[in-house]
């Protein structure tokens, strides 16, 4: 088995990981990145993107008056989804070729197929060994999974926007960010919406004032809104499922055509085999300093959506991407950064980091 060396080897096609590429290939590194998918990552082909492409053709209903009472989304005019997803769909098309591209003009090597740790130092992809002097570990996330009975019922967001045919009623599991967008571009299309949401309200993280203003607005246009409603199970009752859920100290049920988790994305990290790599992961995250380094392995990085200390954002995994990139280039030998490599502004202060 032959093996082939790097000086920068990338896990992830997404944002961050291309991120990466950009200052250690300006510094003259050599530098393969690896990606058992598309490149693009989660933003381009199941996350800002084709749900920007969802929420911008249809009409914003009722948004420019203000109506009395909530209106019914039933009411308003027809809308082809199948013909609206085939438009998705061909607007995201053309973008892996497009970064395929670019990283072939950038110089990096481009590997297909899935990663794990052969060593502390090496990756394995397929038949291949990848020994490099820096890995960073920019893998993304995926869909957090849910432990009650009848979750296999489930769909993600992924496939949200793939489903060809509009459901009459939908309800989503969590409201978090990924499960409001996504109600709101359903209940606009003309489905009957409610969210179940087991804290006591919507996106935690969000100031207060801000959530109260888009629970009312999500009220008005037809979406339903539980608050601190546990979900007990989902049964299939024909070609339907029933949530079994708990609200307000009362055993309550829902029909719906559609159950999507909107719980929330985890690291994904599965397969990766850290233990080999010798990169301390404590069952939630991995571990690293303030520099985005593992604490147990200095040749191993983390960015990205993978990286549990920072918003699951496009705009951010490409910053953190592009400042480990110039954290291996200028302290490369220390592990430290350099004050010239964060001007104009210490991400450290924006973006805590620490492990």
């Amino acid at each position: 088995m032959a093996t082939e060396r790097f000086d920068v080897l990338a896990l992830g096609g997404g944002n961050a990981g291309m991120g990466v590429t950009v200052p250690t290939r300006a510094a003259g590194m050599k530098v393969a990145l690896v990606e058992s998918w598309t490149l693009g990552g989660t933003c381009v082909h199941r996350g800002c993107t084709p749900k920007k492409a969802l929420v911008g053709r249809r009409p914003r209903a009722g948004r420019d008056r203000p109506r009395a009472r909530p209106c019914h989304p039933c009411r308003q005019a027809p809308l082809d989804w199948a013909r609206l997803i085939d438009r998705e769909k061909a607007m995201i098309d053309w973008m892996p070729a497009a970064f395929a591209a670019t990283l072939k003009k950038r110089g990096v090597t481009v590997i297909k197929g899935r990663a794990a740790f052969a060593g502390p130092d090496s990756v394995r992809v397929g038949r291949r060994v990848l020994v490099a002097k820096h890995i960073v570990i920019a893998t993304g996330s995926t869909p957090r999974s849910l432990p009650f009975p009848g979750a296999e019922h489930l769909i993600t967001s992924d496939e949200v926007l793939s489903e060809r045919t509009l459901p009459r009623t939908v309800v989503f599991i969590g409201g978090g960010v990924i499960g409001l967008e996504f109600s709101h571009v359903y209940a606009r299309a003309g489905a009957r919406v409610t969210i179940l949401e087991v804290l006591p309200r919507l996106l935690p993280n969000v100031d207060a004032d801000a959530v109260h203003h888009l629970c009312a607005e999500s009220e008005r246009i037809g979406i339903a809104i539980k608050t601190a409603a546990s979900v007990r199970r989902i049964d299939k009752v024909g070609r339907r499922l029933r949530v079994s859920f708990e609200h307000e100290g009362k055993a309550r049920t829902i029909l719906a055509d559609r159950v999507v988790n909107g719980a929330g994305r985890v690291a994904n990290i599965e397969g990766l085999d850290l233990a080999a790599g010798r990169v301390a992961y404590d069952g939630t995250r991995i571990k690293v300093d303030k520099h985005l380094r593992s604490v147990s392995n200095p040749a191993v990085w983390v960015c990205g959506d993978v990286l549990w200390s920072s918003p699951q954002l496009s705009p951010i995994a490409t910053y953190k991407g592009r400042l480990v990139g110039r954290n291996i280039v200028d302290g490369r030998s220390t592990g430290r950064t350099s004050r010239r490599s964060l001007r104009p502004s210490t991400p450290c202060r924006r973006w805590p980091a620490s492990g």
